[in-house]
C-alpha cells in the first residue's frame, strides 16, 4: 500500500497541464479525405486486410450505473425530465419485450397496469435484474425480430464490415473480472443463433495493481468506512498493459457504447476501412523510409523530412529522423464538435517548445488560465474514441508502449467522495498521455457514425433505430 500511496503522490506532484497552442482543424492538423482519395484508402485496406492480423480492442469494464442514473431513486409522482421521457417512450426500448414478459410472469397485463404501479414495476424489473450494475456491454442496445442484442454482441456483428471471420481477426474486450462468466454466457447464447459475426473473441481485465488511492485536500489517502485506504481504478490509461499484449498488426479501438443498430453498420464500416487504409499506407511508407535512412540511400533524409511534415505537421530537431519515424502509429477519427462532453484534437507544446498533435481532455488543462480555456472551448472537432493503431516497427518487432507515454500527463479531477473534497488521480489516458509520443494522424469522419449511449434515453436516437 505504501508504494501505491507514493505513486499517487508522485503522479500528483509531477502532473503538468497540457499547453495548448490552438485547436486542430481541417487543413491544420485534421485530414479530410473524400472522393477518389476516400475510395483509394478503402481499397488499400481491403487489398491487405485478409493478409494481416486485425484486432479490435474494446474497453468495456464500466458498469451501466451512469446510463440508468436518471431512473435511480426517481420520484414517480414528480419524475425528472429524463425519467419522464423514458416512461413516455418505454415501448421503443430494446428491452421492452423483457419487461412485458416479466409482467406476464407475475400474471399481470402491462396495458392494464397503470400509473405509478406500472412504472414502479418497470423500475423494479430493471434494477432487480442488474441493468444498472452489470457491465454496460451486457445491456440490450437494439432489438431485431424479438431478439434483444447487447452491445457486446452488436460489436461482433458490426465488425464483420471491416474484419473477417477467420483465425487472424479477433475482438478483445476488457471486462470486470467478476463478470467474466456472465459475459462468456452472453456470447455463447448469441453465437448459437448468429451466423454472421466475428466469433473469435478474448478477454482481459484491468490489473488491480494499477488502482490508485484518492487523496484528500492535505494529500493524505482517503479512507473508506472500514478505515482502509480507498483505492480507485486508474482510468483507461491502465489498459495500456492490456493493449501491449495484443498481437495484431492493425488494431481498432472503440468504446463499448459507441455501436449502432445494424442498418448503419455498412456506413460505419466504410469509415473504419478508410482509417485502416490510411494507417496501412503510412506504415508501408514509414518502413520504406526507415530502411532508406538505415542504408544511407540518396535523398533518404529529404524524403523522411517531407513525410514527417506532411502527415505529422512538424519535425523535432532534437531527435534524429530515425527516432522520429520509429514510433507507434495511430489514425484517429474526429467528428465535428456538437457539444458532447469530452476531449478533442489540439496542437500542444512541451517544456522544450516541441509541438505535436494530441487528444486533450478538459481535465488536462489549467482551467484557471482564461487563454487556455478559450483555446479549448473554440475546438471545432471532438474525439469519439474511434482509432486504429499499429505498434510494430519496420522489422516486425513490437514497441514497448510504456516507452511512449507522457508520465506527467495524468488526469486529476476533484470530487466529493465519502463526504470529503478529494483528488481523483488517473494514469495518463489511453488515447491521451499514454499515446503522447506516437505519430498521430487525425482524419475527419462524419458525426453520423458516432452514437454513444451515455444515458438510457440515448437508445432512442437515430443511430440506434433502423434507417428510414
Amino acid at each position: 500500500m505504501k508504494n501505491k500511496i507514493e505513486r499517487a503522490l508522485n503522479l500528483l506532484s509531477t502532473n503538468k497541464p497540457a499547453q495548448l497552442i490552438r485547436h486542430c482543424s481541417v487543413g491544420d492538423g485534421i485530414v479530410q479525405l473524400d472522393g477518389s482519395l476516400f475510395l483509394e484508402a478503402i481499397q488499400i485496406f481491403e487489398k491487405n486486410y485478409a493478409n494481416i492480423k486485425i484486432e479490435k480492442f474494446v474497453p468495456a469494464s464500466g458498469a451501466a450505473t451512469r446510463m440508468f442514473a436518471p431512473l435511480s431513486g426517481v420520484d414517480l409522482l414528480n419524475p425528472n425530465d429524463e425519467a419522464e421521457y423514458f416512461f413516455i417512450h418505454l415501448r421503443h426500448f430494446p428491452f421492452f419485450n423483457s419487461i412485458l414478459l416479466n409482467f406476464e410472469k407475475e400474471a399481470l397485463s402491462y396495458d392494464e397496469t397503470t400509473g405509478i404501479d406500472r412504472y414502479s414495476r418497470v423500475l423494479n424489473f430493471l434494477f432487480n435484474n442488474g441493468y444498472a450494475t452489470l457491465p454496460k456491454g451486457a445491456v440490450p442496445f437494439h432489438s431485431y425480430d424479438e431478439e434483444e442484442r447487447t452491445a457486446f454482441a452488436e460489436h461482433c456483428v458490426e465488425s464483420m464490415h471491416y474484419m473477417q471471420q477467420n483465425g487472424s481477426h479477433e475482438i478483445h474486450f476488457t471486462i470486470p473480472a467478476e463478470h467474466q462468466l456472465l459475459v462468456e454466457n452472453i456470447f455463447h447464447s448469441f453465437f448459437e443463433n448468429q451466423l454472421n459475426s466475428i466469433k473469435k473473441i478474448s478477454f482481459s481485465s484491468q490489473d488491480p495493481n494499477t488502482h490508485i488511492p484518492a487523496l484528500d485536500k492535505n494529500n493524505m489517502p482517503v479512507l473508506n468506512e472500514h478505515g482502509e485506504v480507498f483505492l480507485r481504478p486508474a482510468g483507461h490509461g491502465a489498459l495500456i498493459k492490456n493493449l501491449q499484449e495484443l498481437k495484431g498488426a492493425c488494431v481498432f479501438i472503440q468504446n463499448i457504447d459507441n455501436i449502432t443498430e445494424a442498418s448503419h453498420h455498412a456506413d460505419v464500416g466504410a469509415y473504419r476501412k478508410l482509417m485502416g487504409g490510411v494507417l496501412l499506407s503510412l506504415v508501408e511508407e514509414r518502413n520504406t523510409l526507415l530502411r532508406g535512412l538505415e542504408n544511407n540511400e540518396e535523398h533518404a533524409q529529404e524524403r523522411a523530412l517531407a513525410f514527417l511534415e506532411k502527415w505529422f505537421g512538424v519535425s523535432n530537431k532534437n531527435s534524429s529522423l530515425i527516432q522520429q519515424l520509429n514510433r507507434p502509429l495511430r489514425v484517429c477519427g474526429m467528428v465535428e464538435n456538437t457539444g458532447e462532453p469530452g476531449g478533442g484534437p489540439f496542437w500542444v507544446k512541451d517544456d522544450s517548445g516541441i509541438e505535436s498533435k494530441q487528444i486533450i481532455e478538459k481535465a488536462q488543462i489549467n482551467k484557471e488560465d482564461a487563454e487556455q480555456l478559450s483555446v479549448f472551448e473554440k475546438s471545432t472537432h471532438f474525439n469519439p474514441v474511434d482509432l486504429v493503431c499499429h505498434f510494430l516497427d519496420h522489422n516486425g518487432k513490437k514497441y514497448n508502449l510504456e516507452d511512449f507515454r507522457n508520465p506527467t500527463a495524468a488526469i486529476v479531477t476533484e470530487k466529493l467522495m465519502l463526504g470529503k473534497r478529494t483528488s481523483v488521480i488517473e494514469l495518463p489516458g489511453l488515447w491521451n498521455g499514454s499515446m503522447w509520443d506516437w505519430n498521430t494522424v487525425f482524419v475527419e469522419i462524419p458525426s453520423r457514425v458516432f452514437h454513444p449511449v451515455k444515458t438510457v434515453n440515448d437508445l432512442l436516437k437515430s443511430g440506434h433505430k433502423p434507417k428510414a
